[in-house]
Parts: C-alpha cells; structure tokens; sequence
C-alpha cells in the first residue's frame, strides 16, 4: 500500500474516532487483546508453578537412576550448562538399636539436598511438623515416625547403621521425592553423605541406586536431555518430572484443559462481538464508498483504504490491550496470593506475543467477510440508497472464523486432535442451534400465537418473528454467550466439584503393606476397635506377565509397547470376589463367587499391549506358571488413593500363592498417635504416610477452582460486550422505527415494552437453545475430555432461560433507552 492511501486510512481513523462510530469495535478488540493476554501470562505462570509442584515430587526436575555413580562427563556437561546438581544415595540396611534391628531404606544426601521440594521434620514421632532447608549433619540420623516404636529409641538415643553409631536427632515426616514401588517401601534411615565411608555397607556387589538429581529451566533440561540420551548407558534411566506422580500430573492437565477452554470461550463471545462491531462499521460506510467510487476510486482502493483503517485500530490496540493484560493477571496473582503457589515464576515472551496477535487473528476471522462486502458496493447507491451490496459468501465469512478460532484453541489447549474434535463439536452443535431457531420461528410465525397478546407485546414478538435471519443470528449470538457461560460456571460448580469428590475428606491418607497372612484378622480387629475408616484388604502376589496367547510377551507386543514398564518388572497382582471399590466394569463380566476362571484387566494397560477379552495370559510367581483368559476390562481411578491392581483374579485361582495384604484407612491428625501402638503390633507390616500427597493434589484443585472463577469474571465482561454489540449495530433502524411509532400516536410506555420486549423473548429463546447446547457440551467434556462420569442438569432448562430473560430484558431497556428519549423530527429527518 502507497504511502498516500496509508495517509488517508489514518485520516478516515481520526474521523471516525472523533465521531465515535469506532467505539465499539475498540472496545471488543482492546477485550479480547487484554483477556487473552491476561489469561495466556497467568495460565503459563501457573502451569510453570504446577509443574515445579510436580518436580517436587521428584527432588529435582530430572534425574538419572543408576546402581553406580554416573560419570564425571555428564556431571561436568550438566554444570556447564547451568543445571543445579544433587546427588543421593539409596540402599537397604538393617540398623540396630539394643537388642532391637530393623531393615530400612537408608538414604545418603549431600547439603544440596533436595533442588525441588523440601523436608519436613518434627522434635518427636507423630508430632507437629516443620519445614527445614537443612539436612542431618555429619553423625546424625533422621529416622521416619514408625522406626521408633520398632526400634523403641527416643530422639537423643544412639543407632547404629553398618559400623558406624549415629545420633537420633528428628523425625522425617515428609520427603517430597519419596517414589518408587511403595508396596516394598521399607521405612526411610536419612543420614548425611559425608558418612557413608564409615559405615562401611557399600561393597563392590551391594545394592545401591545412585540418583542424579538436576534441577533448571526449561531450555536447559530440554538440551541436556538431548546431549545425554545417546550417552547414558543401558543401566542408567533419564527421569523426567512429568514422568512421575500421575495424580498430580493428571491434576496439571485437567487445569490446562479448564484453561484453555474458558480462554476459548471469552475470545469467541470477543469475536462475536467484532463480528457485529465490524458489520455496524461497514453498513455505515456503505454510502461513503459509493461516494468514492463516484469519484473515481476503484474497488482495490476502497478495500485497502478501509482495512488498512481497520489494521491501524487493531495496531494502536494491541500494546494498551498486552499492557491491560499484564495488569489484570498481575492483579489476579496478588489477589489470590495466600491461595497460589508461594513460588510463581515470571511468564515467557509467547504468552505475550499470543495475546498482542489476538486482534489482529480476531479482526481477520471475524471481521474481514463483511469488510469484503464494500467491494460490492455500486456507484448507483448514491441515486438509491436502498441498493444495498450483495452478501459475502458465507462458506468465506465461516471459514475465516472458523480458521482463527481454531489456531488460537490450539494454542490454548495445546493438543490438536483435541482442538480439532471440539471445532468439530462446535460445527454439530451450530447447525443443529441454527436448524432449531429457524424450524422454531416458523412453526411460531405459523400458529399465530401472538394474537392473545397485548399490542404492545404482540408488536415486540411480532418484530422477532418477521426478521427471521436477522433474529436467527442474534439468537446464535445471545445462545453462545449464555452456553459458554454456563459451561464455565459448570465446570466451578459441577466438573470440578466431581473431580474433588473423588478425592473427599476422608481419603485413605495411610497405606499398610506387608500385612502378614496370620495378622490379618488381628489387624482388621485393630482398625474396627479404633474406628479407623478404612478400605478392604487385598492379598499383593508378586508375579510376572510372561505369555500372551502362548507368545513370549515381548513378541506378542507391539515394537511401542515393548519398553511398558509392566513388561520390565514384576507385577502386583491379587484376587477379589467383587469389583474393586473405584473400578468400572467396562467390557466383560465379572466372575461368579466361587469360580476358578477368568481375570480382570486395566484398560490403560490392555490398550497399550493391544490386549483383548479372550486372550490368554501366562504368569510366573514364584516358579509357579499359570494361565487365564482375559473375561472383563476395568476403568481404574487411580488418583483416588486407593488400592488399585492392573490385574484381578478370583480367589480359587490364586489362594494357594504366598502373599502378604494390603490396606488403606484414613486417620485424623489429632490421632496420630495411635500409629504407634499399630506399629508395635504389627512391627512385619509398613506404613506409609500419603498425608502430603494428598495435600498436593488438594491444593492444586484449590487453585484450579480460583483460576475458573477469575475467567469467569472476564467471560461475563465478554458476554455483556457481545450484548451491547448487539444492541449498537440495530439501534439506526430501531432510532427509525421508534420514530415512526411515535408520529403514528404510540406512547412512550408502549415503545419501551416493545423494545424491551423482544429483548425478554430472545432471551427465553436463547436460554433453551443455551440449556440444550451446554448439556451436549458437558456430555462431551465428561466423557471424552475430562474422563468423568456425565449426568443431566436439570436446573438449566429453568435457570438459564429465566436468566436470558432477565438479562436481556434489562440490557435491552438500558440499551433502547435512546429509541425513547430522542425525538420523532429528528430521526425521521435522517431518513
């Protein structure tokens, strides 16, 4: 474009800023600028927090397990690079206390210890907790609570551990990077690396893992992930953070899932309404493009003058939206500061760029096909100005919006398939709303049912149904506002309201494992005595998957499947007479009492080594090899923190076995002590404290919860734009109109009623349109995204059209309010 038409553009700006035709249209973009922005830097802030939280599980962001020190090569690569090292070493032991000994995991950790997370410790076992940066110091130990009473020390008294005599200073309560197996843990020894030597256990031949812990940004980790994945060697494994914990992992996902659909939805009402701004800006140019064009403008030119005047908006909007945004989610940060991780890292530069772009992906989506409409204007229209331009196609207006949408729901979801599968939704849902407004207004045009009206009613009903197409796409436009909103709202008050409730108040915050057979009816005699809520106990059989349908298992497998980790090491498996408690049955059926066939597989697992209900497995346990058919598939919840098995057989099957038991109940703060008469009971059984954890997860949904509510607000502010739009790009005819009625001896009132009138009908309309949209996008979202259980909500179909009645009856009378007050003479002189 010559510097001569850029000129003019930003002359014809300055107009129409001076005359306020552009208010509306700043307004929606400057929205959609600041809201995207505002939600992309705080959702990237606190996705980086989460996933710390995440890496606190593990010490560290990565970390290389091996049985021996790895080498000094990528110890030296790993500090050029700026990582923070760590190193830890773990191995059994029995430590001895008198006549007393116990096995136990010992852990060796330098003063570096942990780079993620941290250790909390108590002056006495079972005690109130502490948060320390430190760790025992040279001749010390940090024994976990369920040592003492197995060992019967006190803080003070001595251990010994290998050759060595320790000092008992504190008990550990918490250790963030606790993982593994837990069904082996041995109860945790901590003592400080500059030790080992002494203690004399580690031997050539000993059992010892050597973790590696690193800690970084992303750039970092993600090079050196590069530079040492061909050079660790086959006994060395490279863990990432996101690797471990799944509850907290799936945790994270759900909330960027949350996230990124409330952005969606808040841009798409933003877009919506420079849909409409944009359509206004054009009608109202139509007359001055036939005046250009009488002067000799061509087509090209009259296209390039306005939408370099639109670029130009969506320019100078761009750095006060990016600088709004900032704003608010700086402001949103402060506001929940006692609720948000103490640790909010600063966004990167994308979030930034993202929600700068966001005007100018908006305006081309959803404002372009009625800008091209001006290249159909005609000289003519000067002599008629009744000769209005012929749409634009409608495949292009559909397209381009189609197009924006779609690359920012990428961005935002950040999963393609998923975004393509809701724009997929969208399209169903659209035409179906569309089918519904359309088959409605004629069948109500039809049956005449405004006769029984009053006129001033009647007249506002009767408005509704004459404009068909008009009515259709403000019906669209007033049914999606209301949807995303009530999605939205769902997801604070129903989806995640679901999601906690799979983790209630008295989730099993302590796991028994090792239970022996004789001391089950003991131990469960024990919880019923001590009113201790617990699960039922499963027998744990350590067995290996070695056969699929007589195939050695790594044959039968796919070449992805064949690196499973339940390929790799023994399996934990156990007999039950019913469904687990969690488990959804979902292929198959379930045994008979009594019956020596069938097992029960997870479908996670069956999915991944492709097998099906009727296949045969082969298992080893013990030197013992038996076979099963495959007779059901189940759904496991495992972030319920509950016993959860990938394979169940019936009790004939394996009840000959040798097994121990397993079991987890739930036991308040305040009676923590009576861990340690369950401990000297049972002093063979191991005890772990999941209190953490749970505490991680809790928060997490704390935190998802707030960051809904805080998109809500926005959403509301979009939807509300999207309702004055609405309004602003009718208002001439409806100036036009109120004129008339007045000349022909209408009142005031009566214009009032029927203004707001149809406001009132559209709003019943687009209320259930709303209700029918959002029960089959919350059925979706259940089952196919966030993978809970769907079920009707019936409070919609009254709510939300009550709601849109109310909501747009009161926009509409703010909104009309000028159709009243200006005089008959001086609208009817524009015409």
């Amino acid at each position: 474009m010559r510097s001569r038409e850029l000129g003019l553009s930003w002359r014809f700006l300055l107009r129409d800023w001076r005359s306020g035709e552009l208010w509306l249209l700043v307004a929606s973009l400057l929205l959609a600028v600041a809201v995207s922005t505002a939600i992309a830097l705080f959702s990237d802030r606190l996705q980086l927090a989460m996933g710390r939280q995440v890496a606190e599980v593990l010490g560290a962001d990565m970390m290389i397990r091996s049985p021996k020190p790895v080498k000094d090569n990528l110890l030296e690569q790993a500090e050029a690079q700026g990582l923070a090292l760590s190193q830890v070493l773990e191995f059994p032991s029995v430590v001895m206390a008198g006549d007393e000994m116990h096995m136990v995991s010992a852990k060796a950790v330098d003063n570096r210890y942990p780079l993620r997370g941290h250790i909390r410790i108590s002056d006495q076992p079972f005690g109130d907790d502490r948060i320390v940066d430190d760790v025992p110091g040279p001749g010390e130990v940090w024994l976990e609570p369920r040592l003492f009473p197995l060992l019967k020390v006190r803080i003070g008294d001595s251990v010994l551990l290998g050759e060595a005599r320790f000092k008992v200073t504190k008990a550990i309560t918490l250790e963030t990077d606790r993982g593994g197996d837990f069904y082996s843990f041995s109860p945790r020894l901590m003592f400080n690396q500059a030790d080992v030597d002494k203690t004399g256990i580690i031997q050539p031949g000993s059992r010892v893992t050597w973790k590696t812990l690193l800690a970084g940004d992303a750039e970092q980790l993600s090079a050196f992930e590069r530079w040492a994945e061909s050079r660790l060697q086959s006994s060395e494994k490279l863990v990432l953070a996101n690797d471990s914990r799944r509850e907290l992992r799936q945790s994270v996902l759900r909330l960027k899932q949350f996230l990124g659909l409330t952005s969606l939805a808040a841009i798409l009402l933003a877009g919506i309404a420079i849909a409409m701004a944009s359509r206004r800006f054009v009608e109202r140019r139509f007359d001055h493009t036939a005046i250009m064009r009488c002067l000799g403008a061509s087509r090209r030119q009259v296209f390039h003058l306005i939408l370099a005047e639109l670029l130009l908006v969506a320019l100078l909007v761009s750095l006060p939206g990016v600088l709004i945004g900032w704003g608010l989610q700086d402001g949103l940060v402060a506001l929940l500061k006692g609720v948000l991780p103490a640790w909010l890292p600063e966004p990167g530069w994308l979030p930034m760029a993202v929600g700068g772009a966001t005007g100018f992906i908006i305006l081309m989506g959803f404002g372009l096909a009625p800008l091209l409409q001006l290249q159909q204007v005609s000289p003519l229209r000067v002599l008629r100005r009744e000769l209005n331009p012929a749409p634009v196609a409608t495949w292009l207006a559909y397209t381009l919006s189609l197009t924006s949408m779609t690359a920012l729901l990428w961005y935002y979801v950040g999963n393609g398939l998923m975004a393509l599968g809701i724009v997929m939704a969208v399209l169903v849902l659209l035409l179906v709303v569309s089918t519904s407004i359309q088959i409605g207004l004629r069948l109500t045009g039809k049956h005449a049912i405004t006769h029984s009206l009053a006129i001033h009613w009647r007249m506002g009903v009767n408005r509704v149904l004459q404009q068909g197409s008009k009515t259709a796409a403000q019906l669209m436009a007033f049914s999606l506002i209301f949807m995303a909103m009530a999605i939205v709202l769902m997801l604070r008050t129903d989806l995640l309201d679901r999601w906690q409730d799979q983790l209630p108040e008295a989730t099993p915050n302590y796991f028994a494992v090792n239970i022996q057979p004789s001391e089950v009816n003991e131990y469960r005699r024990f919880l019923q005595g001590h009113r201790m809520d617990s699960s039922a106990l499963y027998p744990i059989i350590r067995g290996r998957l070695i056969e699929i349908n007589g195939a050695e298992v790594r044959q039968a497998v796919s070449k992805e499947a064949q690196d499973h980790n339940a390929l790799n090491r023994e399996l934990n498996l156990t007999w039950s007479t019913g469904l687990p408690e969690g488990n959804t049955l979902l292929e198959g059926r379930w045994w008979t009492p009594g019956s020596a066939e069938g097992l029960s597989i997870e479908k996670e697992l069956a999915d991944q080594l492709g097998i099906q209900i009727g296949d045969n497995l082969t298992f080893m346990v013990s030197g013992y090899q038996f076979t099963q058919k495959v007779s059901s598939v189940r759904a496991v919840h495992w972030e319920s923190f509950r016993p959860n098995f990938y394979m169940v057989f019936p009790e004939a099957v394996l009840k000959e076995l040798p097994a121990t038991w397993l079991n987890s109940f739930y036991l308040e703060a305040e009676h923590k002590n009576r861990l340690n008469r369950l401990i000297a009971e049972f002093p063979s059984m191991t005890l772990l404290d999941l209190d953490a954890v749970i505490g991680q997860v809790r928060r997490m949904l704390q935190q998802s919860t707030l960051a809904i509510e805080a998109m809500l607000a926005a959403l509301l502010l979009a939807g509300l734009l999207v309702i004055a739009s609405v309004i602003e790009s009718s208002i001439d005819e409806r100036l036009q109109e109120g004129a008339l009625i007045r000349s022909l001896g209408g009142s005031k009132k009566q214009l009032l009623i029927m203004q707001a009138g149809e406001f009132v009908v559209l709003g019943l309309f687009a209320g259930l349109l709303a209700a029918a949209g959002t029960e089959l996008c919350s059925y979706w979202l259940n089952t196919r995204v966030f993978e809970l259980q769907w079920q009707p909500t019936l409070w919609l179909w009254i709510s939300l059209p009550v709601t849109g009645a109310l909501v747009l009856g009161i926009s509409g009378w703010l909104g009309v309010r000028r159709v009243i007050r200006q005089s008959p003479s001086s609208s009817l002189k524009a015409l």
